[in-house]
């Protein structure tokens, strides 16, 4: 009997964020752990202005603003010569500076929150100011990542290797199969799988947006033995499956 393991899950966060659970508290799969508002950076071309200014004056407006809210409209500076051109700030935000191109970088909060979910039953382990660490039990199959990724997944486990089989039905959902033609694996991506699980090497080389794990004989036996919806978190990156325990 494959032994229990202690397997943790990082989500990490940027943003105005605001957190709804706390250290050592259960949650459910599907739980709303946080809602974030993200921030995004938006960069303006005033190189026609901005590129001809000295690196000494350039380097006092960045003292002058940077790291503080400006707000659209207000004035960054007047260009020089007889008739002096405005330059302001084209939109409210939190100021990051201007580059030796003459780019205007300002940072702003989305104002859609958005909720950010765990993935599996777990308990909070750790809340940091970037991250949350889930923890949750799980059984650890090894095995061989022939294209890295990560991805998580829901549903039953199934082998699919014709070509005829493969649908829809497969979205959002791992791929255990033994055709790794190029063909077949395309046609798993288009239709929404999202990583490939199988016991066969690749014969050719291929290219696949698909994390694509290799795992030994055994162990696809008692992962296709293993009947209702499970829980599943692919990495091919350090060559394992996690089939979490609930």
């Amino acid at each position: 009997m494959r032994k229990k393991i202690k397997a943790k899950w990082i989500i990490k966060v940027s943003g105005e964020v605001k957190f709804l659970v706390k250290n050592g508290e259960k949650v459910s799969r599907g739980q709303v752990v946080a809602k974030i508002k993200p921030k995004i950076i938006e960069s303006f071309n005033f190189s026609e202005f901005l590129g001809k200014m000295s690196q000494d004056s350039l380097d006092k407006l960045n003292e002058k603003f940077k790291n503080t809210w400006v707000n659209n409209g207000d004035l960054v500076c007047l260009t020089g010569g007889v008739f002096p051109k405005k330059i302001c700030f084209p939109m409210s935000g939190n100021f990051l500076g201007i580059d030796e191109f003459g780019n205007l970088k300002i940072e702003k909060v989305e104002d859609k929150e958005k909720e950010i979910l765990s993935p599996v039953e777990s308990s909070v382990l750790k809340i940091e100011e970037d991250k949350i660490i889930l923890e949750f039990e799980a059984k650890e199959f090894k095995g061989e990542g022939l294209v890295e990724g990560k991805s998580w997944s829901r549903g039953e486990i199934g082998e699919i290797n014709n070509l005829k089989d493969l649908s829809s039905t497969i979205d959002g959902g791992i791929l255990f199969t033994n055709n790794l033609s190029k063909a077949f694996l395309l046609k798993a991506e288009v239709v929404g799988a999202v990583a490939v699980v199988t016991k066969t090497e690749l014969s050719e080389s291929i290219d696949v947006n698909l994390p694509v794990l290799k795992i030994i004989p055994d162990d696809w036996d008692e992962l296709l033995s293993i009947s209702g919806e499970k829980s599943i978190l692919i990495n091919s990156r350090v060559g394992r499956l996690l089939m979490v325990l609930e």
